[in-house]
């Protein structure tokens, strides 16, 4: 029988840790910006510090930087790393945590107009002072005319999701945290776990579609300099509608982006989730080799995974994306 573990800590003006939770929630998902944490507090806790703290409200506020190590047996592992956002004061205690996207709701932005911008300029413009890396996820993309009007980075990001497609997320490499962005997975520090029904999947819920079954169609705008529009409808006419702009891009230019993101919405493969043990542990963006209860196999990058750890177990409920070839990895 394997005991939980677990380990927290905080740093503020102090540092403090404690060692047990009643329930702990972490959600990791690349279609959003943030990740997040909730830790529900046992009512008798002891906060270690240089004094160790028992009484009263807890010794901690928003913008602590929070660590969580997650394991069975004291066996344990980093399984999140970000900022409290917000403490609740009624009891059972539950502190909301954020990943460093917290950090980057806070910064204001100045708006600035670029002209036939590339991707990494604006990123760069973006976290200028703020001390956080960023790596592109594809190759170098042309945004052509683009005008900063959002008040915060993170806003701005959204924007970019929302008529780009361009999504963005932080992952965590060798303790430091670097915001990626693009249109793709990305294909650096990935784990590759196996996952098989009646071993190490508990319970499942998948369906397989087919590429040809998949019906979808990509409509592309790009406006010139001179605000001319170019317009590109590719895919199924009864198909849902992925919808981009993308300014100051040649016609093929745009179907060339189009077609990307056609190809991504109709790829052969299963659809779903399962859920898990809490190891073998992954995080968004690894890749699981799954075999399913009727014999399905398949290489999957992981879209999401929400970890469960607490008074009913520890648990990943993991949702699959992209499938990928057998020697992708």
């Amino acid at each position: 029988m394997f005991k939980l573990s677990c380990n927290i800590e905080i740093t503020g003006n102090k540092k403090w840790s404690f060692g047990a939770v009643k329930n702990l929630e972490i959600v990791e998902d690349v279609s959003v910006l943030t990740d997040t944490c909730e830790i529900e507090l046992p009512k008798n806790i002891i906060w270690k510090g240089d004094e160790d703290f028992t009484d009263g409200k807890p010794p901690i506020k928003r913008g602590d930087k929070i660590d969580v190590w997650l394991g069975y047996d004291d066996q344990l592992k980093k399984r999140f790393t970000g900022y409290i956002r917000s403490i609740s004061q009624q009891t059972p205690i539950v502190i909301k945590c954020e990943d460093s996207m917290f950090l980057l709701k806070q910064t204001k932005l100045t708006p600035k107009a670029f002209k036939d911008a590339k991707l990494s300029d604006l990123i760069s413009y973006l976290l200028q002072g703020t001390g956080i890396s960023f790596k592109l996820i594809d190759n170098e993309i042309k945004l052509g005319n683009y005008r900063i009007t959002k008040p915060t980075i993170a806003q701005e990001l959204q924007e970019l999701k929302d008529h780009y497609l361009l999504s963005s997320y932080f992952r965590t490499l060798d303790e430091k945290d670097y915001l990626y962005i693009g249109l793709t997975y990305p294909f650096d520090n990935r784990k590759h776990v196996k996952f098989e029904h009646g071993k190490n999947i508990i319970t499942e819920d998948f369906e397989y579609r087919a590429a040809e079954d998949i019906r979808a169609r990509v409509q592309a705008q790009s406006f010139d300099a001179k605000n001319k529009k170019t317009t590109i409808e590719i895919g199924d006419k009864d198909g849902d509608l992925i919808e981009i702009r993308i300014d100051g891009l040649t016609e093929s230019e745009l179907t060339k982006y189009a077609k990307q993101a056609l190809l991504r919405y109709k790829t052969s493969g299963l659809k779903g989730s399962f859920k898990a043990f809490g190891e073998p542990s992954v995080r968004k963006c690894d890749i699981v080799d799954i075999i399913t209860s009727d014999g399905n196999t398949g290489n999957y990058l992981i879209k999401k995974n929400t970890i469960n750890f607490g008074t009913d177990g520890f648990r990943q409920d993991i949702e699959i994306g992209t499938p990928l070839e057998t020697n992708d990895g």
